[in-house]
């Protein structure tokens, strides 16, 4: 019988935001699989170490993704990692691909998930805290209430759709634009009269918490998640 892959969303960066079910399929899984070359540089993979110790004695498999935005450069990396899987799953090995905050939200996990699946294996997705949640939670904000709308949107891709939005926009991932993001909020912001905030590193060692996009810093990484408010 063939084995089963398990998305396993690990949260946001704190060890003690992932689920149980999380931490039981880790355990009982052969493997653990890791969209990284290594696992000492996988964040997903020191966050549930941390929950699950004896993660470190099981085997790993490693599915490099480039940071890039080419869609064939892209899938040849998917499509390379989706082979490596089924490789496993065809000797009845069951692997727990880890991904950082929820599989389903800008996951690099989903596009293998429908990959394996296509293939005729058995895939499926164990939820995790969402990053936008946990950095709702450290800066005291309620995303959504009443009829307020809620827009999640790839700050990598930001081409100034947020300004003809209402309510609540969660800007995630900024990468390399975090300094260009900035300035352009920085001017809404003091347009429209909007509430702007930010977390990088929610949950982690680096965690900085900024009540005002003034505070964040323009080398901010890829873990920095922006909220745009309406002010009440």
């Amino acid at each position: 019988m063939a084995g089963i892959l398990y998305g396993v969303g690990v949260g946001p960066g704190d060890p003690e935001l992932i689920t149980v079910k999380a931490v039981k399929k880790i355990r009982e899984c052969d493997m653990i699989g890791i969209p990284a070359r290594e696992a000492a540089g996988c964040v997903a993979y020191g966050i549930a170490a941390e929950a699950v110790p004896e993660l470190k004695q099981k085997p790993v498999l490693a599915v490099p993704v480039p940071m890039a935005k080419e869609k064939m450069l892209l899938a040849a990396a998917y499509d390379a990692g989706c082979e490596k899987i089924a490789e496993i799953l065809k000797r009845g090995k069951n692997i727990a691909f880890l991904n950082l905050g929820d599989p389903t939200i800008y996951g690099t996990y989903m596009e293998l998930h429908k990959r394996v699946a296509a293939a005729g294996f058995r895939a499926e997705v164990i939820n995790g805290v969402p990053s936008f949640c946990a950095v709702a939670g450290k800066l005291g904000l309620s995303l959504a209430s009443r009829d307020e709308q809620l827009h999640i949107l790839p700050g990598a891709y930001q081409n100034g759709i947020e300004k003809t939005l209402s309510g609540t926009r969660v800007l995630m991932k900024s990468a390399g634009r975090t300094a260009e993001v900035k300035r352009e909020l920085c001017k809404l912001e003091e347009k429209e009269g909007l509430q702007i905030c930010a977390v990088t590193n929610c949950g982690m060692e680096q965690e900085m918490v900024c009540h005002d996009i003034r505070e964040l810093d323009g080398q901010a990484g890829y873990f920095t998640t922006i909220i745009v408010k309406d002010r009440e």
